[in-house]
């Protein structure tokens, strides 16, 4: 008897123990889910941090400064760019250009040394853009080399990852290798980063790790599919294609 009754007094001694570690779990436990739901909030909705706006054509652009006049010329570049695209599905994006480097890290998180992100864990049209100077027509990206490119040119690349959303549906789209889908981008944009010359350069001088001429390396494998292969823009998306293989016929094409 005694011996069961100490064993009931250590057990709710462990009880009266773990319960303050347990609530201070729980606790933990939704103040992290409280931050993770407003931060998906925040850059679902974003438009409260913005306080300028402009609506052109299918574009409605958001500015925490005032917007210069030539986004419209900047806009009309950037359509222009996609109607070169052979997919005609319309869509509306919403370009949040940010004010700094530091607003963009936190809509573009890790990704914040790109020119611009369209977040593929959201089913939204948010589209981010670096810092930008509309009206230079630049945007610009928080890096020592390869950090400015003509922002129509990023506004069309990420217009072009809603197109192919809304083409192929967005798991589909979210599943697909990202040499199809940035190639493509950057086929639409037209204008790239890295000049060919400097592109071409580095992928011989380093052809086994991309890291400084990843999406050029991208276009030039989607532009052998389209321009050499002549396959149509549906069969790049939706044929299995041996990346190897392209890979080399592309190195080897190299001038």
């Amino acid at each position: 008897m005694k011996k069961m009754m100490s064993s009931a007094l250590a057990a709710r001694r462990r009880r009266k123990t773990a319960r303050p570690k347990s609530k201070l779990s729980r606790i933990a436990t939704y103040t992290l889910l409280s931050i993770a739901l407003g931060y998906g909030l925040l850059i679902s909705f974003p438009q409260m941090l913005f306080a300028h706006e402009v609506s052109y054509k299918n574009f409605k652009v958001f500015s925490r400064e005032p917007i210069d006049d030539n986004i419209y010329a900047v806009l009309d570049e950037a359509q222009a760019k996609l109607s070169t695209s052979a997919f005609k599905e319309e869509v509306r994006p919403q370009v949040f250009i940010a004010d700094s480097f530091n607003t963009y890290t936190l809509f573009a998180n890790v990704k914040n040394k790109s020119f611009g992100i369209t977040n593929p864990l959201l089913p939204t049209s948010n589209n981010f853009i670096n810092r930008s100077d509309v009206a230079r027509n630049l945007a610009f990206r928080s890096s020592e080399k390869d950090n400015k490119r003509s922002l129509s040119g990023v506004i069309a690349h990420e217009a072009t990852h809603l197109v192919i959303r809304k083409r192929f549906g967005y798991v589909q789209a979210f599943l697909m290798p990202s040499w199809k889908v940035e190639g493509y981008c950057e086929y639409v944009a037209g204008s790239q980063t890295l000049d060919f010359e400097t592109g071409v350069k580095r992928w011989k001088e380093n052809p086994n790790d991309d890291a400084d001429y990843e999406y050029f390396k991208y276009l030039q494998m989607v532009k052998y599919l389209l321009d050499t292969e002549k396959a149509s823009a549906d069969e790049l998306f939706t044929k299995d294609f041996n990346t190897e293989e392209i890979e080399a016929a592309v190195f080897k094409s190299l001038p």
